[in-house]
């Protein structure tokens, strides 16, 4: 029920002396008395007469949405979160006084909605001031990198961001290793869900054998299907920026298929995962010895272009 207009107006002048240092006391007080027509009409003398902060500004306006959904204002109440949530990605309106569930769950179905558009939004403003070589291209990714995490927390991932996320993740690599000389290294798990020829697992049984072309008497496998990885264009033009070349072992069994890759030397983890999955889809004709087909380790070299 709303309060008389001589009560809101008790309201805002015991508010006043308070105002200079908190300038939503008032509206907060009447919102929570349930005056909303009021205050709006405070919310709308703190816009016109207070310079505010973003933080400020960000509150006014959650504050008038939460007085439009209490006004059966729906509409409107949307379009201030909108608003809102495009201005701060990350606002969680449950930080504010008197939020109910019912203005949470607003708040996070809009959110929720625009997440993924607004993900995408920033990773190309991020990656305009890479091209530029922005002094905050590296603080832009790392806000996508955590819109992204958030995103998944809330259940706002949808299939269009997991390319954004390899590419969020290789350029801030990227950046990281700008100015030093880094070496093509293993990464710490193998994107084949294998480990590397150097440090076998103790505890695993023996391997069975397979030959090398060095080895004697062995007619090596001829390719069959050996088709090239389907990566997108902006990993593609990441990886060529590496300057890196990389290697795996591709284990061919007795029939021609692919039973094993091995990544002996990373291009880049995102890039490894796609030359792991077309590795696993080549066909050969088999390894020979002594006219007898045999398991064969071929090594391919990986050049991105």
């Amino acid at each position: 029920m709303k309060l008389p207009a001589i009560v809101a107006a008790l309201f805002i002048g015991g508010a006043s002396l308070g105002a200079q240092n908190d300038p939503l006391r008032a509206a907060r007080d009447l919102y929570a008395s349930a005056a909303y027509e009021e205050a709006l009409a405070e919310l709308s003398r703190v816009g016109a007469n207070v310079a505010p902060t973003q933080a400020v500004a960000l509150e006014t306006d959650a504050y008038r949405a939460f007085c439009m959904v209490a006004l059966g204002r729906g509409g409107e109440a949307e379009t201030i979160a909108e608003s809102l949530v495009r201005r701060n990605p990350m606002l969680a309106v449950d930080q504010y006084r008197d939020v109910s569930p019912r203005l949470t769950a607003m708040f996070a179905t809009v959110r929720k909605r625009m997440m993924p558009q607004l993900i995408r939004e920033e990773y190309r403003t991020a990656r305009a001031r890479i091209a530029e070589k922005g002094s905050d291209a590296e603080s832009r990714l790392t806000h996508v990198r955590e819109m992204l995490a958030e995103a998944q927390k809330m259940g706002a991932w949808d299939e269009t961001l997991d390319d954004v996320e390899t590419l969020v993740d290789g350029f801030l690599e990227l950046s990281r290793a700008s100015g030093r000389d880094v070496a093509p290294t293993m990464p710490a798990s193998s994107t084949a869900g294998t480990v590397p020829r150097s440090t076998p697992a103790a505890s695993s049984p023996p391997a069975p054998v397979a030959f090398r072309a060095e080895d004697a008497g062995i007619v090596a496998p001829v390719a069959i299907f050996q088709d090239s990885p389907r990566v997108s264009p902006e990993l593609l033009e990441f990886v060529k920026r590496l300057h890196r070349t990389g290697k795996i072992d591709v284990v061919i069994d007795e029939r021609g298929s692919v039973d094993g890759v091995i990544v002996t030397q990373s291009v880049n983890p995102a890039y490894d995962s796609q030359i792991v999955a077309a590795a696993r889809t080549w066909r050969y004709r088999p390894a020979m010895k002594d006219g007898i087909p045999v398991r064969f380790v071929k090594t391919v070299v990986v050049n991105a272009q």
